[in-house]
């Protein structure tokens, strides 16, 4: 009963019938999503970093689900339940979907006109959900630097936000922005530590600069 409850309200939780077999190593990834990273890129949200947010939410796989998790609940249906609405290359969740289906990619830049039907896209479709990362991260990046008092930021710094945006939210990057790009001592979001994820995020994001070098698809 539980969980046919949450299949109803999260049908992509029937993907735990492909389980990882859609994960990817690094190269597969950039081979196969390449030129999405690349179409759906902005001047602030790069191919590689693209590349390298999927390869850490999801290893690749489209149609990658959150974990599922016990807790304490009067509600026998939410003892045993999906730690969050997070699905896709992304881990996008609700929240952020809806937010970032409002716009679109336009020859690597964020526009609100003409997008067609956005609001219809798919975050276990590849395509959509690079274009979907791609304006969510880059508006929210702008929106935080906008909003911080003489705040200036160089690529890296740029890039390490959106990281942080995707793993924490954009609430709290306003502190991060504030502490000159650091992380503290022992941050978490969620799960996570967050100055780990920053490191993962740029030891990958590296790896698939090589392979952009290298001429790789």
């Amino acid at each position: 009963m539980n969980l046919v409850y949450h299949v109803v309200r999260k049908p992509t939780e029937l993907f735990f019938l492909v389980g990882g077999a859609l994960d990817k190593k690094p190269s597969e990834t950039w081979r196969q999503y390449g030129p999405l990273f690349r179409a759906y890129s902005t001047s602030t949200i790069t191919p590689e970093l693209l590349a390298a947010l999927a390869q850490v939410e999801s290893t690749g796989n489209p149609v990658a689900r959150t974990y599922w998790r016990w807790q304490l609940n009067w509600n026998p249906l939410a003892v045993y339940q999906p730690a969050s609405s997070a699905v896709g290359l992304y881990q996008m969740t609700d929240a952020a979907y809806a937010e970032a289906a409002r716009s679109c990619i336009r020859k690597n830049a964020v526009v609100d006109a003409d997008c067609g039907f956005t609001s219809l896209y798919l975050r276990t479709l590849p395509s959509h959900a690079v274009e979907l990362a791609a304006v969510y991260l880059d508006r929210n990046v702008a929106a935080v630097l906008a909003r911080a008092t003489n705040a200036t930021a160089n690529p890296q710094q740029k890039q390490d936000l959106a990281a942080f945006i995707h793993l924490c939210g954009a609430g709290p990057a306003g502190a991060f922005v504030r502490r000159g790009f650091q992380t503290m001592a022992g941050e978490r979001c969620g799960d996570h530590l967050v100055a780990a994820y920053l490191a993962k995020v740029n030891a990958m994001k590296r790896q698939f600069l090589r392979f952009a070098a290298d001429g790789r698809n």
